[in-house]
């Protein structure tokens, strides 16, 4: 299972959970393969990230050079004296995440940006989406 932002959702792959809004009614059923309308129909509804199955996009190395990744790069240092505080890592461990899915959407919407003045189709070709 992987959660990911909206824009770097992709044709074919499959919802591991619902989709939900805020008051908790369930826009997306668990085990839905998404189809470019249905992710354009999300991205209209503001939603900003969905859980996938399996790992389809690799953010390794997602927003490097984005001011996301540069925050995600200093939570070593952030949290260099708390390495025996089981509850500050968790932490540390949560805003990774964060900062890996926002690192990620922000490099996505650069890239789709640089598509768009090029001239190419927006970069659908990996499930990115003009903003």
């Amino acid at each position: 299972m992987q959660k990911i932002p909206i824009n770097l959702a992709a044709p074919g792959m499959k919802l591991a959970k619902p989709v939900t809004r805020e008051n908790g009614i369930t826009i997306m059923a668990e085990g839905m393969e998404l189809t470019d309308s249905l992710i354009a129909r999300l991205e209209g509804m503001d939603v900003e990230r969905i859980t996938v199955h399996g790992h389809p996009v690799d953010m390794g190395g997602a927003g490097a050079g984005t001011r996301w990744g540069e925050r995600l790069d200093r939570l070593d240092h952030l949290f260099r004296r708390h390495a025996e505080d089981k509850w500050m890592m968790r932490v540390k461990a949560r805003m990774g995440q964060y900062f890996q899915i926002k690192a990620a959407a922000q490099e996505a919407r650069m890239k789709a940006l640089k598509s768009v003045e090029n001239g190419e189709d927006g970069g659908a070709e990996n499930g990115a989406v003009e903003p």
